[in-house]
């Protein structure tokens, strides 16, 4: 064989195998674009089926809200409801007045007891009242058994006993 046939045979060569190589390369380029495609379809189905759900939701409120609509155009303010419900608010009103007076005169009563008891020598001297309105103010604001006894000049069981006496109120304490 002579030079010129052999490149003639490697020219013929070279360019079968060239073909070769753009067969295999499209058959690969087709064999990615079909799995990509197949990828594709996977996710539009999957999208699809959200948006069907999505459609199913949307379905199930729109019906919940016109059923909730019919319900409150059914049950439209009766008057004799309102009607009864001034008469039980007048009812509690007059209540009120009256627990109102009753603790007035419950608390004039006391104030009454109290002057007696003083007058019998049976009670706090004013001076004694002033001393536990500034222990619990003392109290409040912060201030130690310690710290009011010295202020105020009394023992601190004093102070400790007028303040377990104020606990029953613990709304004035805290």
């Amino acid at each position: 064989m002579n030079i010129t046939s052999m490149m003639n045979l490697s020219y013929e060569m070279m360019s079968v195998i060239i073909a070769v190589l753009f067969i295999l390369m499209i058959i690969i380029v087709l064999l990615y674009i079909t799995l990509k495609e197949k990828e594709s379809a996977k996710k539009i189905m999957h999208l699809e089926a959200s948006i069907e759900d999505v459609h199913k939701e949307i379905y199930k409120i729109q019906k919940w809200i016109m059923e909730n609509d019919k319900r409150t155009q059914d049950t439209k303010p009766n008057t004799e409801t309102f009607k009864v419900m001034a008469d039980l608010k007048a009812d509690i009103l007059s209540l009120q007045h009256g627990l109102q007076s009753d603790r007035d005169y419950f608390e004039d009563k006391i104030l009454v007891l109290e002057e007696r008891l003083r007058s019998l020598g049976h009670f706090n001297a004013p001076s004694q009242q002033r001393n536990e309105k500034q222990i619990l103010d003392l109290f409040k604001n912060g201030y130690t058994i310690d710290a009011i006894s010295k202020e105020l000049r009394i023992t601190k069981s004093e102070v400790e006993f007028v303040l377990k006496l104020s606990e029953l109120h613990k709304g004035e304490i805290a």
